[in-house]
């Protein structure tokens, strides 16, 4: 199965090139050549350090550029290094080719790995799998569709990849295998209480583990995370912005401060009205400002501060598998007449750890009306705006010993009445954020001008849609009904 002509950027390394060949007792010389012609590239080595005349047998069909030269060279031996559309072909010893230099303004090729992920048994897609380098924090997740694409340096290409998600067993594979192969298959796994050796334990127990093991989970040191955050706005079913943006977070420590995160602007671009507004505008106020909030440990969200518990109602329901670990699911609602409007929703808590390493959240009936002041902040006069919808999702991932801030999604349903005008519509707002590299720092704070606030307008700040706009950073790739969306606009204008 190949998906790297759906919606796949075509910049990235012709190390990914597909060829087919079929050789048998040829030259190296002559095979190289073949490979040249279909794969469109040029061969450069030291005819003293390779063997051009030796023979060999080889047949392969739709493989990678990468996989191929893997199966003429020993990878042991021999390097490759892109220049171009130039291969040179060297010592491993020699580190670099001692004599050919290569220009500062030659920008690396990182390999574009694309690929879709499905339930083995059911054959369904998987949403929001993560997809990461082992030990490193590099990764993207799944869209909708269960299509993900990685954007990889040459130098992790011989790493190993994680695929997990809630429920799956992990999969550990090499990267550059998703070269030759685009399907990944995931078993599911399940796991019922009296399986596991499980500590008897008390909802009120569990969160005080949570709070007493936080400065062991979570960093006490500021961090840089660059993150790829998306916001699309639907109305009545039809998507009518899409804007994205790469960003800099400035991840103040979870403990011992006070101080919030920041957030700047690297990049951004939206597309125009994909169907122009009918009636009203809609703009999401704060934007990845906001998504960052959605870091309940580090905002300490009411279900987990020992001030509210009183006002929560907790059980722990159930025991599930994530990433070869039990972890426990612990409900949670506010208490029958609460005037606060407190959350519905399962916190995930690594069993040895005490770690949140998921949680999934929002509001109920009686909740969406407590919120509505907090979750609407300004209507045109004669309008009505209710919210009908709220959920948040958190992720969080291990890394260099401590659980860091993954992804983070909200979606969130808006009723607009106005019996005057005869309007009634409804808006529904995605927000995403990605997690796709993290990075020790000394940096306290950004510059006032670079900073994005809770009062900022997203869609204000950034500019136009460019399909070549992202380059090598790491996004989530648009789901089908995403990038159809926009397609049949660019084909409009």
């Amino acid at each position: 199965m190949n998906l790297r002509s759906v919606g796949q950027q075509q910049d990235g390394s012709v190390f990914e090139r597909r060829i087919s060949i079929q050789a048998e007792n040829q030259s190296l010389t002559t095979i190289l050549d073949q490979i040249s012609w279909q794969a469109r590239v040029y061969f450069s080595y030291d005819a003293s350090l390779v063997e051009a005349g030796k023979t060999h047998t080889i047949q392969v069909i739709e493989k990678s550029l990468y996989s191929v030269l893997n199966q003429l060279f020993n990878p042991d031996e021999f390097q490759f290094t892109e220049l171009e559309n130039q291969i040179i072909i060297t010592k491993q010893e020699d580190s670099g080719m001692r004599e050919i230099t290569i220009p500062d303004s030659i920008p690396v090729k990182y390999f574009f790995l694309s690929g879709k992920i499905l339930d083995r048994k059911k054959e369904f897609p998987i949403s929001y799998a993560s997809v990461s380098v082992f030990n490193k924090p590099i990764g993207t997740i799944t869209n909708t569709d269960g299509e993900f694409l990685l954007k990889l340096h040459p130098q992790y290409i011989n790493d190993t990849l994680v695929i997990s998600n809630m429920g799956y067993a992990q999969v550990f594979l090499p990267a550059n295998q998703l070269l030759d192969e685009d399907l990944i298959l995931l078993d599911p796994v399940s796991i019922r209480i009296r399986e596991v050796k499980v500590t008897a334990t008390s909802p009120e127990k569990l969160l005080e583990n949570i709070r007493t093991n936080l400065e062991n989970n979570y960093t006490s040191f500021n961090k840089i995370m660059t993150g790829f955050y998306r916001e699309t706005v639907k109305q009545d079913g039809d998507y009518i912005n899409v804007s994205e943006a790469v960003i800099e977070i400035l991840k103040a420590p979870y403990v011992n401060t006070f101080r919030n995160d920041l957030v700047r602007l690297l990049k951004g671009r939206q597309s125009p009205d994909v169907q122009p507004f009918k009636w009203m505008n809609f703009k999401l106020q704060g934007g990845p400002f906001t998504i960052t909030q959605l870091d309940l440990v580090k905002t300490m969200e009411s279900f987990i501060d020992e001030a509210y518990q009183h006002l929560y109602e907790y059980k722990i329901n159930r025991v599930v598998w994530l990433n070869e670990n039990p972890v426990y699911v612990l409900e949670f609602k506010p208490l029958p007449g609460a005037e606060f409007h407190g959350f519905v929703g399962e916190l995930f808590v690594h069993r040895e750890t005490f770690a949140i390493v998921h949680a999934c959240y929002g509001f109920d009936r009686n909740g969406l009306k407590k919120a509505t002041p907090v979750l609407v902040k300004r209507t045109p006069p004669g309008v009505r705006a209710r919210p009908s919808f709220v959920e948040y999702t958190v992720n969080y991932q291990r890394y260099q010993g401590k659980w860091q801030l993954a992804t983070a999604q909200a979606s969130i349903k808006f009723k607009i009445r106005s019996r005057r005008d005869k309007i009634n519509s409804e808006f529904h707002s995605v927000s995403e954020l990605l997690v796709t590299d993290i990075q020790s720092t000394e940096l306290k704070r950004f510059g006032r001008d670079e900073s994005f606030g809770q009062r900022d307008i997203f869609v204000e700040m950034i500019g136009s849609y460019d399909p070549e706009f992202w380059e090598n950073y790491n996004i989530i790739k648009p789901d089908e009904d995403l990038r159809n969306a926009v397609q049949k606009l660019s084909a409009e204008k």
